[in-house]
């Protein structure tokens, strides 16, 4: 069957061909007859009816499952006779037409993954990444620790409020002139700390239990129309950070039994965590440096798109667990121009990664995957057999192979450079 194939800048193909009359009629006949054999044709008895009359009457049936059978031989056809073709998505047929000598032209459209000219790991200069955990980032740990088991206690009597101290107050809040004043009793503000506007912390700079001050700003710091916000707090008690003491104790109410097995542990994950990300600097310089010719401009658009979607999604789920909703008035098309850039490059990362490991025929690591699927199961508290199942019906087995196979590569790519992943 004579095709044509046309590849376009960015990984698409543009197929042309025309299928001749036999074939097209003997792919007709074919079809005839199967309907022959189980339609009802009034006054005739099953597989009886002439075939005139089965064409007459399933004209259109019989037009539309030939257009479908013979691209699908095209398809096929393609599969079996081209050489390294990797398809990305199926064959999209339009402009097929039935020529008056019975022949069958169409024109289809694809997107193939790209096979790329990639550097010799050898030419590549890579820079390796100390992960030396010094006392000074264990000191730096431990400090934030004391921070977290800092307690609250009452200032001094002729104590002022300021950075760094907490107000408990009974906070009135109004926006605008029109709304009703909202009311908190109880309200807690840090001085100083973030996320409060900067108007409240001068406000209550110096302020004493009994006294109460007042702060105003607009809703919106960058418009001078938007609606003033103003705050009238009472102040009813001051109280200082109290941090516990560096020693054995500390160490035994986070379940430890002396305060060098709390350092030993802060060491281990430091280390732990410093080479999880000597690990991905590294993956980075390498694809870097194997991408540096690379254009992302012309990635298979359906994967870039796709890549977008997921993004969005990933935006989405991340307002939802801060319990936030969307912004009505969400400007989706500029979202997506700010995300496709990251899209581009984790799609060709993922393409080179792809191409390694079958030019190096990288197996599917099904250990680090049932370890997965067991890890995942037992954080659910479920039989390992049913979460398997579950993967699998959700489609999520397979991406999460994928992703073992991806974590392989760079493992292969590493073993490669001779670089150690310790």
């Amino acid at each position: 069957m004579p095709y044509e194939m046309t590849r376009g800048s960015d990984h698409t193909l543009e197929i042309t061909g025309q299928i001749d009359a036999d074939t097209v009629g003997r792919e007709r006949e074919n079809i005839v007859r199967k309907l022959r054999s189980q339609a009802a044709i009034p006054g005739f008895r099953r597989g009886k009816a002439p075939f005139s009359a089965i064409r007459a009457r399933f004209g259109a049936e019989i037009l539309e499952e030939l257009k479908e059978n013979l691209t699908e031989s095209v398809w096929h056809e393609m599969l079996d006779q081209e050489e390294d073709f990797h398809p990305l998505t199926m064959p999209h047929f339009h402009e097929m037409e039935l020529k008056e000598d019975g022949s069958f032209s169409f024109s289809a459209h694809m997107e193939v993954r790209p096979k790329w000219e990639l550097p010799d790991l050898d030419s590549l200069q890579i820079s390796d990444i100390p992960i030396e955990v010094s006392e000074e980032e264990i000191e730096g740990e431990l400090a934030k620790i004391q921070e977290e088991q800092a307690s609250w206690i009452p200032a001094e009597d002729d104590a002022q409020a300021g950075d760094g101290m907490l107000v408990e107050c009974d906070l009135k809040t109004r926006v605008g002139e029109d709304e009703e004043e909202q009311e908190q009793e109880g309200a807690r503000i840090l001085v100083g700390a973030d996320g409060i506007p900067a108007e409240i912390h001068e406000a209550l700079q110096g302020a004493r239990p009994g006294e109460t001050r007042e702060a105003s700003h607009r809703r919106d710091s960058e418009d001078e129309e938007s609606p003033l916000v103003q705050h009238r707090i009472e102040v009813k008690s001051l109280k200082v950070k109290e941090l516990p003491e560096l020693g054995d104790e500390l160490a035994k109410a986070l379940e430890f039994d002396s305060l060098d097995e709390l350092k030993e542990r802060i060491r281990e994950v430091l280390l732990q965590q410093k080479k999880s990300d000597r690990r991905e600097a590294i993956r980075r310089q390498i694809l870097d440096a194997l991408e540096k010719d690379l254009d992302p401009e012309t990635l298979p658009p359906t994967l870039v798109k796709n890549g977008v979607a997921e993004d969005m999604q990933r935006f989405a789920y991340s307002l939802a667990m801060r319990g936030e909703s969307m912004p009505e008035d969400m400007d989706w098309q500029q979202l997506q121009l700010q995300l496709e850039p990251g899209a581009r490059k984790r799609v060709m990362d993922t393409l080179v990664l792809e191409q390694l490991a079958r030019k190096w025929e990288v197996p599917v690591p099904e250990k680090d995957v049932e370890m997965y699927v067991r890890s995942e199961a037992a954080q659910k508290g479920v039989p390992v057999d049913e979460h398997r199942a579950a993967l699998e019906a959700e489609d999520r087995i397979d991406q999460i192979r994928h992703a073992a196979l991806m974590s392989a590569v760079v493992g292969e790519m590493f073993s490669r450079l001779g670089i150690s992943e310790d």
